[in-house]
């Protein structure tokens, strides 16, 4: 299973890969992922995030995924890790990214 399939699945079923569906988790399991590919999985993430917000390239992914979903829904940037609409944002600038050829 690829990658991208492996993340749909992730935010399915958090439970099944040890996870409790908190942003902090997912962002645990993405940087295992990454690690693992040598970094090679988040390739261009930041940056491509960095260009989404206009500014940021000097701040982690997680970071730069936090301050777009402040932007875009007003929420501050420093809100709950746990909120579920942060971790769709996640998974879904995620989706974005693979979708727009990432390596």
């Amino acid at each position: 299973m690829d990658f991208p399939t492996r993340l749909g699945d992730v935010r399915r079923r958090p439970g099944a890969y040890g996870l409790d569906g908190s942003y902090l988790n997912y962002v645990a399991f993405i940087n295992g992922g990454d690690a693992a590919t040598d970094g090679a999985l988040l390739r261009g993430f930041r940056p491509w995030l960095a260009e989404k917000l206009g500014h940021g390239t000097n701040l982690v992914w997680w970071a730069l995924v936090q301050k777009l979903h402040a932007a875009e829904t007003g929420v501050p940037s420093d809100a709950p890790l746990a909120d579920e609409a942060l971790c769709d944002r996640l998974f879904s600038l995620l989706s974005e990214y693979f979708a727009d050829g990432a390596p």
